[in-house]
C-alpha cells in the first residue's frame, strides 16, 4: 500500500479518508502493519519568492555595510531566525538548550557546535509566517541602521505587513 495524503478543505472530501481506510485497513492489519493516521495543519513552506527577496536584502544590506550577503545570512539567522524556530519547534528548542549548557559548562566544542548548527539552520524549514516575521524584523534592524531595503516590484505581492 502506498502513503496517502488528504488535504480536507471542506466537509466532502472526508468521505475520500474514509474509503481509503476501509479499502486499507484489514489488509494492513493482517499484515501485521496497522495504519497510523496523523492529522495536522497544513503549514506553508516559505515561498522561492519570500527566498529571492531574502536573498536580495542580504546583497543590499551587505552592501551598505560592507560585507558579504552569505556574512549577513549568518548574522541575521543568529539574530532572528534561530529565537523564531526556539519559539515555534520544541525539539529545535531543546536543542539550543543543550548547546547553552555547553556555554556554561565551558565546554572546548561550544563554539564550534554552535556555529555548526547556526549554518545548518535554514530559510527552507521556514513557514510562509515564520518567513515573513524573519523578513519584518530584518528589514526594522536594517532600517534602524541607516538602510531602506528595496521591494522589486515584481516581489512586493509576497511579502505583507512591511515597515
Amino acid at each position: 500500500m502506498n502513503a496517502a495524503i488528504f488535504p480536507i478543505p471542506n466537509h466532502a472530501e472526508i468521505s475520500k479518508v474514509i474509503n481509503f481506510l476501509n479499502l486499507n485497513h484489514a489488509q494492513a492489519a493482517s499484515e501485521g502493519k496497522p495504519l497510523i493516521v496523523t492529522i495536522t495543519n497544513k503549514q506553508e513552506e516559505r515561498s522561492s519568492a519570500q527566498n529571492r527577496l531574502y536573498w536580495k536584502w542580504m546583497t543590499q544590506f551587505a552592501d551598505h555595510v560592507g560585507s558579504t550577503k552569505e556574512e549577513q545570512h549568518l548574522f541575521f539567522k543568529r539574530k532572528f531566525l534561530i529565537s523564531i524556530f526556539k519559539r515555534d519547534d520544541a525539539e529545535y528548542s531543546e536543542m539550543c538548550g543543550a548547546i547553552t549548557a555547553l556555554k556554561q559548562n565551558e565546554c572546548a566544542e561550544y563554539k564550534a557546535i554552535a556555529e555548526h548548527v547556526i549554518k545548518l539552520t535554514s530559510t527552507k524549514k521556514c513557514t510562509v509566517k515564520q518567513m515573513n516575521e524573519y523578513l519584518n524584523q530584518i528589514e526594522a534592524f536594517c532600517l534602524m541602521h541607516g538602510a531602506k531595503l528595496l521591494i522589486p516590484n515584481e516581489l512586493m505581492w509576497c511579502y505583507q505587513n512591511g515597515l
